[in-house]
Protein backbone atom coordinates (compact mmCIF):
# COMPACT_ATOMS: atom_id res chain seq x y z
CA UNK A 1 0.00 0.00 0.00
CA UNK A 2 1.67 3.57 -1.04
CA UNK A 3 2.53 5.66 1.93
CA UNK A 4 1.70 9.16 2.48
CA UNK A 5 4.77 10.54 0.57
CA UNK A 6 4.01 9.04 -2.13
CA UNK A 7 0.37 10.01 -2.64
CA UNK A 8 1.63 13.53 -2.29
CA UNK A 9 3.99 13.08 -4.83
CA UNK A 10 1.76 11.65 -7.13
CA UNK A 11 -0.33 14.59 -6.68
CA UNK A 12 2.28 16.90 -7.48
CA UNK A 13 3.12 14.78 -10.57
CA UNK A 14 -0.35 15.16 -11.79
CA UNK A 15 -0.57 19.19 -11.26
CA UNK A 16 2.41 19.63 -13.02
CA UNK A 17 1.64 17.34 -16.30
CA UNK A 18 -1.56 19.10 -16.59
CA UNK A 19 -0.09 23.15 -16.29
CA UNK A 20 0.08 25.11 -19.23
CA UNK A 21 2.22 27.97 -20.41
CA UNK A 22 -0.76 29.46 -22.21
CA UNK A 23 -4.41 29.06 -20.15
CA UNK A 24 -7.64 30.10 -20.99
CA UNK A 25 -8.64 31.65 -18.09
CA UNK A 26 -6.29 34.71 -18.39
CA UNK A 27 -8.57 35.68 -21.63
CA UNK A 28 -12.06 35.57 -19.48
CA UNK A 29 -11.44 33.99 -15.94
CA UNK A 30 -15.25 32.49 -16.90
CA UNK A 31 -14.47 30.43 -19.43
CA UNK A 32 -13.83 27.25 -19.53
CA UNK A 33 -10.48 25.60 -18.15
CA UNK A 34 -7.89 24.38 -20.88
CA UNK A 35 -4.67 25.79 -22.19
CA UNK A 36 -1.50 24.99 -24.01
CA UNK A 37 2.21 23.74 -22.94
CA UNK A 38 4.50 24.33 -25.55
CA UNK A 39 7.43 21.84 -25.77
CA UNK A 40 11.18 22.42 -25.98
CA UNK A 41 11.28 20.99 -29.57
CA UNK A 42 9.01 24.22 -30.85
CA UNK A 43 11.40 26.79 -29.58
CA UNK A 44 12.19 28.99 -32.12
CA UNK A 45 15.37 31.22 -32.59
CA UNK A 46 14.09 34.72 -33.63
CA UNK A 47 14.98 38.34 -32.59
CA UNK A 48 12.14 39.05 -30.27
CA UNK A 49 10.34 37.92 -27.12
CA UNK A 50 8.15 35.28 -26.92
CA UNK A 51 7.52 32.25 -25.16
CA UNK A 52 9.15 29.95 -27.83
CA UNK A 53 12.00 32.48 -28.56
CA UNK A 54 12.97 32.22 -24.79
CA UNK A 55 12.72 28.17 -25.01
CA UNK A 56 15.48 28.71 -27.83
CA UNK A 57 17.24 30.45 -24.78
CA UNK A 58 17.47 27.72 -23.13
CA UNK A 59 15.23 29.16 -20.31
CA UNK A 60 12.64 27.25 -18.12
CA UNK A 61 9.60 29.44 -18.65
CA UNK A 62 7.34 28.44 -15.70
CA UNK A 63 3.69 27.04 -16.19
CA UNK A 64 -0.03 27.44 -14.37
CA UNK A 65 -2.32 25.34 -13.50
CA UNK A 66 -5.47 25.98 -15.78
CA UNK A 67 -8.71 26.82 -12.91
CA UNK A 68 -8.34 26.91 -9.45
CA UNK A 69 -10.60 23.96 -8.64
CA UNK A 70 -10.21 22.91 -4.72
CA UNK A 71 -7.04 22.97 -3.13
CA UNK A 72 -5.22 23.70 -6.50
CA UNK A 73 -3.97 26.69 -5.64
CA UNK A 74 -2.39 25.44 -2.88
CA UNK A 75 -1.22 22.10 -4.05
CA UNK A 76 0.53 24.17 -6.90
CA UNK A 77 3.04 26.14 -4.19
CA UNK A 78 5.00 23.21 -5.07
CA UNK A 79 5.03 22.75 -8.18
CA UNK A 80 5.97 26.67 -8.27
CA UNK A 81 8.68 26.46 -6.53
CA UNK A 82 10.26 23.72 -8.15
CA UNK A 83 9.92 25.32 -11.75
CA UNK A 84 11.11 28.75 -9.96
CA UNK A 85 13.99 27.05 -8.20
CA UNK A 86 12.58 29.26 -5.03
CA UNK A 87 14.63 29.72 -1.79
CA UNK A 88 13.48 27.00 0.89
CA UNK A 89 15.05 28.24 3.69
CA UNK A 90 12.33 28.69 5.77
CA UNK A 91 10.13 25.95 3.88
CA UNK A 92 8.96 23.26 6.11
CA UNK A 93 10.92 19.77 5.49
CA UNK A 94 7.94 18.19 4.21
CA UNK A 95 7.78 21.17 1.58
CA UNK A 96 11.10 20.80 0.87
CA UNK A 97 10.64 17.20 0.34
CA UNK A 98 8.18 17.18 -1.96
CA UNK A 99 9.81 19.71 -4.07
CA UNK A 100 13.03 17.57 -3.94
CA UNK A 101 11.13 14.28 -5.18
CA UNK A 102 9.36 16.82 -7.97
CA UNK A 103 12.15 18.01 -9.43
CA UNK A 104 13.42 15.13 -11.41
CA UNK A 105 10.12 15.18 -13.07
CA UNK A 106 10.81 18.64 -15.04
CA UNK A 107 12.68 17.67 -18.05
CA UNK A 108 10.29 14.83 -18.93
CA UNK A 109 7.37 17.18 -18.99
CA UNK A 110 8.52 19.80 -20.95
CA UNK A 111 9.91 16.91 -23.35
CA UNK A 112 5.64 16.72 -24.68
CA UNK A 113 3.72 19.46 -25.83
CA UNK A 114 0.32 19.63 -24.26
CA UNK A 115 -3.26 20.72 -25.14
CA UNK A 116 -6.15 20.51 -22.73
CA UNK A 117 -9.94 21.95 -23.16
CA UNK A 118 -9.17 22.49 -27.09
CA UNK A 119 -12.01 20.77 -28.34
CA UNK A 120 -14.65 23.57 -28.21
CA UNK A 121 -13.94 27.12 -28.28
CA UNK A 122 -15.84 29.29 -25.62
CA UNK A 123 -17.55 32.44 -26.99
CA UNK A 124 -15.83 34.44 -24.37
CA UNK A 125 -12.55 33.43 -26.75
CA UNK A 126 -10.95 36.63 -28.44
CA UNK A 127 -10.59 35.51 -32.04
CA UNK A 128 -9.14 36.96 -35.13
CA UNK A 129 -9.98 36.10 -38.53
CA UNK A 130 -7.41 35.72 -41.56
CA UNK A 131 -8.29 35.26 -44.69
CA UNK A 132 -7.36 32.40 -46.94
CA UNK A 133 -6.97 31.69 -50.27
CA UNK A 134 -7.56 35.65 -51.15
CA UNK A 135 -7.48 35.12 -54.73
CA UNK A 136 -10.96 33.03 -54.48
CA UNK A 137 -13.52 35.55 -53.56
CA UNK A 138 -16.22 33.62 -54.08
CA UNK A 139 -15.47 30.58 -51.54
CA UNK A 140 -13.48 32.79 -49.33
CA UNK A 141 -12.15 30.91 -46.09
CA UNK A 142 -10.79 32.03 -42.95
CA UNK A 143 -8.30 30.85 -40.49
CA UNK A 144 -9.11 31.36 -36.92
CA UNK A 145 -7.07 32.25 -34.33
CA UNK A 146 -7.23 33.15 -30.83
CA UNK A 147 -4.12 35.21 -29.09
CA UNK A 148 -2.72 33.98 -25.61
CA UNK A 149 -0.58 35.18 -23.46
CA UNK A 150 1.99 32.94 -21.75
CA UNK A 151 2.05 34.20 -17.83
CA UNK A 152 5.59 33.09 -17.13
CA UNK A 153 6.56 34.91 -19.85
CA UNK A 154 5.47 37.82 -17.94
CA UNK A 155 7.03 36.50 -15.32
CA UNK A 156 10.44 36.81 -16.49
CA UNK A 157 10.30 39.76 -18.06
CA UNK A 158 9.32 41.49 -14.89
CA UNK A 159 12.41 40.18 -13.22
CA UNK A 160 14.38 41.77 -16.00
CA UNK A 161 12.65 44.86 -15.97
CA UNK A 162 13.19 45.20 -12.06
CA UNK A 163 16.98 44.99 -12.50
CA UNK A 164 17.24 47.16 -14.82
CA UNK A 165 14.92 49.78 -12.79
CA UNK A 166 17.51 49.00 -9.77
CA UNK A 167 20.46 49.04 -11.99
CA UNK A 168 18.99 53.14 -13.09
CA UNK A 169 18.35 53.64 -9.32
CA UNK A 170 21.92 52.72 -8.16
CA UNK A 171 23.75 55.08 -11.09
CA UNK A 172 21.60 57.76 -11.36
CA UNK A 173 22.75 60.28 -13.50
CA UNK A 174 25.54 58.19 -15.37
CA UNK A 175 22.70 55.56 -16.50
CA UNK A 176 22.29 55.40 -19.92
CA UNK A 177 19.15 53.33 -19.21
CA UNK A 178 15.80 54.73 -20.01
CA UNK A 179 13.20 54.21 -17.54
CA UNK A 180 10.91 51.13 -18.87
CA UNK A 181 7.59 52.34 -17.76
CA UNK A 182 5.09 49.94 -16.50
CA UNK A 183 1.00 49.98 -15.90
CA UNK A 184 -1.55 48.54 -13.86
CA UNK A 185 -3.29 46.17 -15.64
CA UNK A 186 -6.82 44.05 -13.45
CA UNK A 187 -6.41 40.78 -15.32
CA UNK A 188 -7.95 38.40 -12.97
CA UNK A 189 -10.40 40.48 -11.70
CA UNK A 190 -11.19 40.56 -7.59
CA UNK A 191 -9.36 36.80 -7.16
CA UNK A 192 -6.54 36.71 -9.19
CA UNK A 193 -5.24 32.96 -8.15
CA UNK A 194 -8.22 31.67 -9.39
CA UNK A 195 -7.16 32.45 -13.02
CA UNK A 196 -3.29 31.27 -11.91
CA UNK A 197 -0.85 31.56 -9.40
CA UNK A 198 1.24 33.75 -12.07
CA UNK A 199 -1.22 35.67 -13.35
CA UNK A 200 -0.62 38.70 -11.16
CA UNK A 201 3.08 39.58 -13.36
CA UNK A 202 0.75 39.73 -16.20
CA UNK A 203 -0.54 42.72 -14.16
CA UNK A 204 2.31 44.87 -15.02
CA UNK A 205 2.15 44.79 -18.86
CA UNK A 206 5.28 47.08 -20.11
CA UNK A 207 4.04 50.96 -21.38
CA UNK A 208 5.61 52.22 -24.49
CA UNK A 209 4.44 55.04 -26.93
CA UNK A 210 3.64 54.19 -30.77
CA UNK A 211 6.66 55.08 -32.68
CA UNK A 212 6.64 58.13 -33.98
CA UNK A 213 6.83 58.90 -37.84
CA UNK A 214 9.07 61.78 -39.24
CA UNK A 215 8.20 64.42 -40.30
CA UNK A 216 10.15 64.23 -43.56
CA UNK A 217 8.85 60.65 -44.17
CA UNK A 218 5.57 61.12 -42.95
CA UNK A 219 5.32 64.11 -45.73
CA UNK A 220 7.13 61.46 -48.16
CA UNK A 221 4.18 59.24 -47.97
CA UNK A 222 1.76 62.27 -48.55
CA UNK A 223 3.58 62.63 -51.65
CA UNK A 224 3.10 58.89 -52.84
CA UNK A 225 -0.40 58.47 -51.70
CA UNK A 226 -1.46 62.25 -53.14
CA UNK A 227 1.24 63.53 -55.32
CA UNK A 228 2.01 67.30 -54.89
CA UNK A 229 0.64 70.72 -56.31
CA UNK A 230 3.62 72.64 -58.46
CA UNK A 231 3.48 76.28 -58.71
CA UNK A 232 5.07 79.05 -60.00
CA UNK A 233 7.46 80.36 -57.49
CA UNK A 234 6.51 83.69 -55.81
CA UNK A 235 9.19 86.71 -55.25
CA UNK A 236 10.00 85.17 -51.90
CA UNK A 237 10.71 82.01 -52.88
CA UNK A 238 12.66 82.81 -56.18
CA UNK A 239 13.45 86.79 -57.10
CA UNK A 240 14.64 86.19 -60.43
CA UNK A 241 12.10 84.35 -61.94
CA UNK A 242 9.27 86.38 -60.46
CA UNK A 243 10.60 89.64 -62.23
CA UNK A 244 11.10 87.62 -65.52
CA UNK A 245 7.59 86.46 -65.67
CA UNK A 246 6.18 90.03 -65.04
CA UNK A 247 8.56 90.94 -67.79
CA UNK A 248 7.86 88.46 -70.25
CA UNK A 249 4.00 88.99 -69.86
CA UNK A 250 4.28 92.98 -69.98
CA UNK A 251 6.02 91.52 -73.56
CA UNK A 252 3.93 89.44 -74.53
CA UNK A 253 0.98 91.96 -74.08
CA UNK A 254 2.63 94.34 -75.66
CA UNK A 255 3.08 91.69 -78.98
CA UNK A 256 -0.45 90.62 -78.47
CA UNK A 257 -1.79 94.46 -79.05
CA UNK A 258 0.57 94.78 -81.29
CA UNK A 259 -0.93 91.52 -83.50
CA UNK A 260 -4.37 92.61 -82.64
CA UNK A 261 -4.30 96.11 -84.32
CA UNK A 262 -2.64 94.29 -87.35
CA UNK A 263 -4.75 91.93 -87.81
CA UNK A 264 -3.29 88.73 -86.97
CA UNK A 265 -4.97 88.00 -83.69
CA UNK A 266 -7.57 85.82 -85.33
CA UNK A 267 -5.07 83.49 -86.81
CA UNK A 268 -2.93 83.28 -83.31
CA UNK A 269 0.36 84.82 -84.43
CA UNK A 270 1.66 86.62 -81.37
CA UNK A 271 5.35 85.96 -82.54
CA UNK A 272 4.87 87.94 -86.20
CA UNK A 273 7.42 90.18 -85.50
CA UNK A 274 10.26 88.80 -83.32
CA UNK A 275 13.48 88.30 -84.57
CA UNK A 276 16.08 85.70 -83.10
CA UNK A 277 17.09 88.11 -80.38
CA UNK A 278 13.67 88.60 -78.83
CA UNK A 279 13.18 84.90 -79.87
CA UNK A 280 16.20 83.61 -77.52
CA UNK A 281 15.28 86.02 -74.42
CA UNK A 282 11.74 84.16 -74.85
CA UNK A 283 12.78 80.96 -74.75
CA UNK A 284 15.28 81.99 -72.31
CA UNK A 285 12.75 83.20 -69.86
CA UNK A 286 9.98 80.50 -70.78
CA UNK A 287 13.48 78.00 -69.46
CA UNK A 288 13.39 79.38 -66.52
CA UNK A 289 10.05 78.90 -65.44
CA UNK A 290 10.22 75.51 -66.96
CA UNK A 291 13.03 74.26 -64.94
CA UNK A 292 11.70 75.99 -61.79
CA UNK A 293 8.59 73.90 -62.08
CA UNK A 294 10.86 70.57 -62.85
CA UNK A 295 12.76 70.75 -60.06
CA UNK A 296 9.91 71.12 -57.62
CA UNK A 297 9.43 67.27 -58.22
CA UNK A 298 12.80 66.51 -58.08
CA UNK A 299 12.49 67.82 -54.81
CA UNK A 300 9.39 65.49 -54.62
CA UNK A 301 11.65 62.64 -55.78
CA UNK A 302 14.58 62.69 -53.48
CA UNK A 303 11.79 62.98 -50.65
CA UNK A 304 10.78 59.46 -51.68
CA UNK A 305 14.02 57.76 -52.46
CA UNK A 306 14.36 58.38 -48.58
CA UNK A 307 11.56 55.83 -48.17
CA UNK A 308 12.53 53.80 -51.24
CA UNK A 309 12.51 50.58 -49.41
CA UNK A 310 9.05 51.33 -47.29
CA UNK A 311 7.03 51.90 -50.23
CA UNK A 312 4.32 48.90 -51.69
CA UNK A 313 6.60 46.72 -54.47
CA UNK A 314 4.38 46.93 -57.78
CA UNK A 315 3.62 43.15 -56.98
CA UNK A 316 1.65 44.29 -54.45
CA UNK A 317 0.35 47.39 -56.22
CA UNK A 318 0.31 47.39 -59.78
CA UNK A 319 1.07 51.39 -60.98
CA UNK A 320 2.61 52.85 -64.04
CA UNK A 321 5.53 54.93 -61.98
CA UNK A 322 6.65 53.07 -58.43
CA UNK A 323 7.24 56.50 -56.83
CA UNK A 324 3.28 57.51 -56.67
CA UNK A 325 0.06 55.83 -56.25
CA UNK A 326 -1.73 55.39 -59.38
CA UNK A 327 -4.65 57.60 -58.24
CA UNK A 328 -2.13 60.58 -58.74
CA UNK A 329 -2.44 62.22 -61.67
CA UNK A 330 0.10 61.65 -64.71
CA UNK A 331 0.71 64.87 -64.65
CA UNK A 332 2.51 65.25 -61.25
CA UNK A 333 3.63 61.67 -61.69
CA UNK A 334 5.99 62.60 -64.42
CA UNK A 335 6.83 65.67 -62.72
CA UNK A 336 8.57 63.14 -60.06
CA UNK A 337 9.58 60.65 -62.39
CA UNK A 338 12.01 61.75 -64.49
CA UNK A 339 11.31 58.60 -66.70
CA UNK A 340 7.74 59.31 -67.51
CA UNK A 341 8.97 63.03 -68.72
CA UNK A 342 10.46 61.85 -72.27
CA UNK A 343 7.17 60.59 -73.35
CA UNK A 344 4.96 63.17 -76.15
CA UNK A 345 1.54 62.81 -74.52
CA UNK A 346 2.92 63.66 -70.78
CA UNK A 347 4.67 66.70 -72.20
CA UNK A 348 1.26 67.69 -73.81
CA UNK A 349 -0.36 67.54 -70.40
CA UNK A 350 2.32 69.27 -68.64
CA UNK A 351 2.67 72.26 -71.34
CA UNK A 352 -0.74 72.93 -71.02
CA UNK A 353 -1.38 72.89 -67.76
CA UNK A 354 1.70 75.21 -67.32
CA UNK A 355 0.84 77.40 -69.94
CA UNK A 356 -2.93 77.59 -67.84
CA UNK A 357 -0.94 78.73 -64.79
CA UNK A 358 1.16 81.20 -66.44
CA UNK A 359 -1.77 83.27 -67.70
CA UNK A 360 -3.87 82.82 -64.42
CA UNK A 361 -0.65 84.00 -62.85
CA UNK A 362 -0.62 87.02 -59.89
CA UNK A 363 1.86 89.18 -59.39
CA UNK A 364 1.85 92.15 -57.19
CA UNK A 365 1.39 95.22 -58.32
CA UNK A 366 3.52 97.78 -56.06
CA UNK A 367 1.66 101.08 -57.24
CA UNK A 368 -1.82 99.75 -56.30
CA UNK A 369 -0.11 97.73 -53.64
CA UNK A 370 -2.43 94.48 -54.63
CA UNK A 371 -2.14 91.65 -56.40
CA UNK A 372 -3.25 91.22 -60.10
CA UNK A 373 -3.37 88.98 -62.94
CA UNK A 374 -0.96 88.54 -65.78
CA UNK A 375 -3.97 89.20 -67.72
CA UNK A 376 -3.17 87.45 -71.09
CA UNK A 377 -5.64 85.87 -73.28
CA UNK A 378 -6.95 82.81 -72.16
CA UNK A 379 -6.68 81.07 -75.34
CA UNK A 380 -4.41 82.41 -77.89
CA UNK A 381 -2.13 83.07 -75.20
CA UNK A 382 -2.38 79.76 -73.80
CA UNK A 383 -1.97 77.87 -77.07
CA UNK A 384 1.41 79.68 -77.78
CA UNK A 385 2.78 79.14 -74.26
CA UNK A 386 1.96 75.58 -74.75
CA UNK A 387 3.67 75.05 -78.17
CA UNK A 388 6.67 76.93 -76.62
CA UNK A 389 6.89 74.77 -73.65
CA UNK A 390 7.08 71.78 -75.64
CA UNK A 391 9.63 72.55 -77.68
CA UNK A 392 11.74 73.35 -74.58
CA UNK A 393 10.84 69.68 -73.64
CA UNK A 394 12.21 67.57 -76.62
Amino acid sequence: MPNKTSEAINIYQQALAESVHFSFKTINSNIEKGGLRLSDAQALDLPYISARTLLADGLLIPTDYQANAGKTATLFKVVKATLLDEDLTEATPEFQENVAALKPQIKSVFQTAYAAGTEHINVRMRQLLIPLNKQDQINQQYLSISPLSAAGVNYLLNIEVDLLKEQRKTEVKTSKLKNIQTAVFGIGGANPQNVGSLVRAMQRPLVMAAPSLNPQSRLAFQYFYKGFEYNISNAYINPALYLELRQYAADLEQQAQLSHDLGFAAQDIHSKFSNLRSRQKEVSRLEIIVQDVLAQGQNIYQALKSIESNLPSLKTLDRTSFWNHPEVSLLIQGLINPELQNFEDWQILFANDLSLKIVNHQYWNTKINASVDIALDQTSARNFLSRRIQELLK
